[in-house]
This record gives structure tokens, C-alpha cells and sequence, in this order.
């Protein structure tokens, strides 16, 4: 084939708008510190990079939910910490009124006291994050008991996906916590009964809300300890989270950093390289616009 003055402007026109889109692609990647800014710089790496990618924005969602979970539940537990305390101060009154040698009018003013405690009670019941309410599964937006003790939640209990394969429950049920539903005390009505037992002046049943009592002290540090298994299980969960993610932003910054220095040396290059061709072209068809390209 003959070698014709077109082709040879072609092939070198080309050669030189080559060289300049190599300078303009690894001067990219000296501002963005970046080897891979397009997928067709090297589309199998873009996908790994746009999978790992993927991965890491699935990771950092658990981390919010995790979040999100361990102050729900510590919410929760301050909460019943706190109706601890009350049923303790309870228990306390009770034992002392159950000593025989006590007046109905001792009774009277503990009764007093004792109204007091399970309002008290009732609010620690009624316990609000933002604006739900914590112990009135999905019935957020519903007061968990009102001040005769009756729940007006439901039985369902959150759960909250924490990592790919592993979800928490997090929902505390008022029913079961306060109110016994599925076999337990209702704490409720053990106060109520407590309180009509010290107005009545009715020794016998204040031993027996001593027993009641018990059981309620019991039915609530089994809630706080359920509650501390749920915060150390999503603690773990959310430790193993964190390292995947470190992993997985390492292997990003390995597939997608520049090396700067490499980067460099090759913008030093490919000026090199193009300026030669300008000079090789501008010698081969003696024509000034060369030097201006």
C-alpha cells in the first residue's frame, strides 16, 4: 500500500491526540489521588471497587441499627434499674408493716407512701425514647399503662437486623415485664392489693405481699439481665462489623489509590513522549500548527 502524506498526518494526529488523552488521564489522577476514576480505566477492578463499596455502605447501615439498638435498650434498662429500686423501697415498707406490733395508723400513712411508689411506678412504665413509648411493642404511640395499671401495648417485641445473617431482639413488652402476661406476677395489682391490705389494717395480707413483692423483684432484674444478654450480643456482633469494614475499606484503597509517585514519573513520561511527537511531526510535514497543539 502507498504510503500517502494523508495517512501519515493521520497517524500522526492520532498519535498525538493518544498522548494527550494519556496526559489528561493521569493528570485526573493526580488531582483525585485515584487510579480508577472511570469504569473504563479498568472495569474489572470499577466492579470490585463498586462491590466493595456496596458491602461497606450495607456495613455502616447495621452499625446505625446497632447504635440505634444498644440505646433502645439502654433506655430500657435504666428504665427498670430504676423500678428496681422502687419495688425494693417496697419490699422494704412491706416487711416492716407486717411486724404485728405496728398500729393501723402506721399502716395508713405506709399506704400513703406506698400510692406514691406505684404512681411512680406507673410513669417508669410509660418510659419514652424520642417520642415512643419502649414497653408498648409496635404500639409506640400508645401509653403502656395507664394509672389503673391496665397495659395498652401489644405482645409484639422489635427486632432490629444488626449484621447480614444475625437479627436482636429488641422490644420490651410492658405486658410481660410489669403485668405477668404469659405467667408471670402482675406487679400492678400486687401493689393495689398491698395498698388496700395496709388501709384495711390486714396483717395477713401484707405477709403476703411480701412474697408478691419477691416474685416482682425477681420478674424485673430477669427483664434487666434479658437486656444485658441482647446489649452484649450486639456489642460482639458490632466489634466483628467493625473489623469487616476496616477490611473492606483497606481492599477499596488498594484497588482504587493512586500511586502518586508512579503517577508522577508517568505524567513526566507521557509529556516527554508528547512533546517529541510534536517535534517529530513538526520536522516530518514542516507545519508551524504543530506547535501549538
Amino acid at each position: 500500500m502507498r504510503v500517502t502524506k494523508s495517512i501519515l498526518y493521520d497517524t500522526y494526529i492520532n498519535d498525538i491526540l493518544r498522548r494527550q488523552q494519556d496526559i489528561l488521564k493521569t493528570s485526573r489522577k493526580l488531582a483525585t489521588g485515584k487510579e480508577i476514576n472511570d469504569p473504563s480505566d479498568d472495569p474489572v477492578k470499577a466492579d470490585r471497587i463498586l462491590s466493595s463499596k456496596s458491602t461497606l455502605t450495607s456495613l455502616e447501615q447495621y452499625k446505625r441499627n446497632s447504635e440505634s439498638s444498644l440505646s433502645y435498650l439502654g433506655m430500657a434498662e435504666d428504665a427498670l434499674s430504676s423500678a428496681k429500686n422502687v419495688i425494693s423501697r417496697l419490699q422494704e415498707i412491706t416487711v416492716t408493716m407486717a411486724n404485728g406490733t405496728l398500729d393501723a395508723s402506721a399502716r395508713t400513712n405506709a399506704a400513703i407512701e406506698v400510692q406514691s411508689l406505684y404512681d411512680q411506678l406507673i410513669d417508669i412504665s410509660n418510659t419514652k425514647l424520642n417520642d415512643d413509648y419502649i414497653f408498648s411493642g409496635y404500639k409506640t404511640d400508645t401509653l403502656a399503662f395507664n394509672s389503673s395499671g391496665t397495659y395498652g401495648g401489644d405482645t409484639n417485641k422489635h427486632s432490629v437486623q444488626v449484621s447480614p445473617n444475625s437479627s436482636v431482639s429488641i422490644g420490651m413488652n410492658g405486658g410481660e415485664i410489669f403485668s405477668g402476661v404469659g405467667g408471670g406476677t402482675d406487679i400492678f395489682s400486687s401493689i393495689t392489693s398491698l395498698k388496700t391490705a395496709l388501709n384495711a389494717n390486714n396483717t395477713a395480707n401484707i405477709q403476703t405481699a411480701v412474697t408478691n413483692l419477691d416474685l416482682s423483684f425477681t420478674q424485673i432484674s430477669n427483664s434487666v439481665s434479658d437486656i444485658g444478654g441482647k446489649v452484649g450480643r450486639i456489642q460482639s456482633v458490632d466489634s466483628n462489623l467493625e473489623k469487616l469494614a476496616l477490611r473492606t475499606k483497606i481492599t477499596i484503597s488498594g484497588l482504587e489509590d493512586a500511586d502518586l509517585a508512579k503517577v508522577i514519573s508517568e505524567l513526566q513520561v507521557s509529556q516527554v513522549a508528547l512533546e517529541a511527537a510534536l517535534s517529530s511531526a513538526g520536522k516530518v510535514f514542516n507545519v508551524n500548527i504543530f506547535n501549538y497543539i
